[in-house]
């Protein structure tokens, strides 16, 4: 079906792996137009944005020049870095682009320096900004909000997510920035980088969910239980030694009269029958009502990953949750906008001729 409206104007902001799943989807919707891309990668700098993300050529080069992507004329950026960098956030939104992203910034807490900075840029520049993600930002926050309608009374709600990352093909992450494959105690005593930001990533959306059912809550609480196996792993991107962190069990709890309201529970692995144990099955997200009437929704794949990897619906699921909502992120008025403040969203150009994605991309550096 055509689209009776120009294309929104968009730049990739980092071309890993979501970043790579998001191009492709630009470039198969006619209500985009990839217009930029920005890379951190050198062996990336200059080659063209479809070949980076395994399909035909688009005409559009990937640069690691930031000054060049902040002078192209766009409407939004959509920022997928490994890690969060604000001047660069800042010096988006103040040159007039909007921006939509699936790190972080779901629902900033009230004092946060870093909220504070990216709200000053979007008046300075009249943009909007969004933040979203499979989970944060949908699961644990939309999702669970819109359902609560079909309810009649809420004793608890509780949000589950499992994730096996056994195939994910980022070490860096995995071992880096995450902590597979460490000593248990040496792990607990030092968290790895993306273990000591999660309190506040996971809390944003507790907050917002607590805001929008009107609950009182006392206080958040967190723990992390982790996992070992007795025998070493073998995963897409090395080995999970024996005895090393194999499992994570995150759960957030907010209290509400002395008892959890709303719990959150995320349970990453690299394998199943953990000790002690972690969730087994395939990756999926659980939303449970224990009320009237007591329910339970879950979402998961329909059918395996054409790639051979379990996590990859899941990559589409994280980019897509802020990539189809950048249409009404655009329209809004300048600030942080959350889902409290943006519409439903009404995803444009998803009924369209395509292949199903099955890889791999070709290496480039």
């Amino acid at each position: 079906m055509a689209n009776p409206t120009p294309p929104v104007r968009v730049i990739q902001w980092c071309t890993g792996k979501i970043g790579q799943i998001c191009i492709r989807h630009l470039a198969a919707n006619s209500a985009f137009e990839l217009v930029g891309v920005y890379t951190t990668s050198a062996t990336k700098d200059g080659v063209d944005a479809g070949v980076l993300a395994g399909i035909a050529p688009l005409g559009v080069a990937a640069t690691t020049d930031k000054a060049a992507v902040f002078a192209l004329d766009a409407d939004c950026v959509n920022y997928l870095p490994l890690t969060v960098d604000i001047d660069d956030m800042e010096a988006l939104l103040r040159s007039g682009k909007n921006m939509v992203t699936a790190v972080g910034f779901t629902f900033p807490a009230v004092g946060d320096e870093a909220a504070a900075r990216v709200e000053a840029a979007c008046q300075a520049g009249g943009t909007s900004f969004h933040g979203g993600g499979i989970h944060p930002g949908f699961a644990g926050d939309i999702w669970p909000l819109t359902t609560s309608r079909l309810l009649s009374r809420i004793d608890q709600l509780v949000v589950t997510e499992v994730c096996d990352f056994s195939n994910h093909p980022q070490a860096e992450l995995l071992f880096g920035a995450f902590g597979f494959g460490r000593d248990p105690d040496e792990a607990t005593e030092d968290p790895s980088p993306v273990i000591r930001s999660l309190d506040q990533d996971y809390n944003g959306s507790m907050v917002m969910l607590a805001t929008a059912l009107d609950l009182d809550v006392e206080r958040y609480t967190s723990d992390i239980t982790l996992a070992v196996k007795d025998e070493d792993i073998t995963i897409a991107t090395g080995v999970i030694p024996a005895g090393t962190v194999a499992g994570m069990r995150h759960r957030w709890e907010a209290i509400v009269h002395g008892r959890p309201a709303i719990v959150f529970q995320s349970n990453w692995k690299m394998a199943d029958g953990l000790t002690p144990d972690i969730c087994d099955g395939t990756n999926r997200y659980i939303v449970e009502f224990h009320g009237e009437p007591s329910t339970k929704i879950t979402l998961e794949h329909l059918e395996a990953s054409a790639t051979g990897d379990p996590g990859y619906p899941g990559r589409i699921w994280t980019g897509m949750s802020v990539v189809n909502l950048i249409h009404e992120v655009v329209a809004a008025p300048p600030g942080i906008r959350t889902h409290l403040d943006l519409p439903v969203g009404r995803p444009r150009g998803l009924f369209h001729d395509g292949d199903t994605w099955r890889g791999p991309v070709p290496a480039v550096g």
